[in-house]
Order: structure tokens, then C-alpha cells, then sequence
């Protein structure tokens, strides 16, 4: 008699955390940048340009997301941003390096900052490239949109030239 039950809740377990995984892949909070310096300038330097990128490339997606079109200062931007965080995802791996001979407590303070660093570059790569894309197949449909209207006025101006009975 207990496995109905056991099955019942089980059952309603699975229905809840299919409801809210969809949820769990979607970032809506802004990542915290980290409050203070470590003490090594290049980790340092790293975590302020890519929450720098970050908070950009976020406030941009917000744009997007509250139906508010992009212009093409914004645009550029994103394209710009999109350079500089290919070059900040390589230069992660040398700044472990830099980490050599400082004390176990900055260390770990270091990595956690690194990590959180490369996880706001991991969401502004993904989040521009889809915003550009986005305005990109925008582009081209409009693009598409003009060259179908000429198409019918240069059908509608051959039929005006040429009646026919």
C-alpha cells in the first residue's frame, strides 16, 4: 500500500523539477562583481575587464529582451566586446601562472575570482553572439523585405508600359 503513495510523490517530484528545470539554464540575475583587488594585477585586470564586458553585454541583452532595437552605436559595441573577450578567454590560462608563490588564501581567492571572471566571459560570448545574429537575420530579412518590394515595382512599371487587351 505505501508504493501508491511513494509513486504519488515521486511522481509529483519529477512533474516539479521538470517545471523548474527549463529555469535553472536561463540567467536572469546579474552576476556580482567582485568587491576588491587581490593583489595581482593581471587577475586583477582580468575580473575588471570581463565584468566590464559583462555588464555591457547584459545591459544590452536587456535592451533586447524589453523590445527595445539596438542601434548600431550599440552594435558596434557588442561587436567590439566580442574581440576583446576572445582575447580575455586566452589569456586566462597565462594568469594561472601568475598565481605561482603567493599564499594559499590568495591563491584561493584568486581562482574563485578567476572562475567567476570566466563565467560572466562564457555568458557574454554567448549572450552577444546571439544578439548579433539576432540583428544580423534582422538585416537580412529587411534586406530581403526591399529587394521583394523593387522586384514588384519593377513587375508593376513592365505591365504599365505594355497593356494588354
Amino acid at each position: 500500500m505505501k508504493s501508491p503513495k511513494n509513486a504519488a510523490s515521486i511522481l509529483l517530484f519529477w512533474i516539479a523539477f521538470m517545471a523548474l528545470f527549463p529555469k535553472l539554464n536561463a540567467q536572469t540575475k546579474q552576476l556580482k562583481r567582485p568587491s576588491n583587488n587581490i593583489g595581482v594585477s593581471s587577475v586583477d585586470t582580468f575580473v575588471t575587464k570581463s565584468f566590464d564586458i559583462y555588464d555591457n553585454v547584459f545591459k544590452y541583452n536587456g535592451y533586447a529582451e524589453a523590445g527595445i532595437p539596438l542601434e548600431d552605436e550599440d552594435i558596434d559595441a557588442l561587436e567590439e566586446a566580442q574581440y576583446d573577450l576572445e582575447g580575455l578567454m586566452d589569456s586566462a590560462l597565462n594568469i594561472l601562472d601568475d598565481l605561482d608563490g603567493l599564499s594559499v588564501i590568495k591563491q584561493g581567492k584568486a581562482t574563485l575570482r578567476i572562475n567567476k571572471a570566466k563565467k560572466a566571459l562564457k555568458y557574454s560570448i554567448k549572450t552577444s553572439k546571439k544578439l548579433l545574429l539576432g540583428d544580423q537575420s534582422t538585416k537580412e530579412e529587411e534586406e530581403e523585405e526591399e529587394e521583394e518590394e523593387e522586384e514588384e515595382e519593377e513587375e508593376d512599371d513592365d505591365n504599365d508600359d505594355n497593356p494588354k487587351f
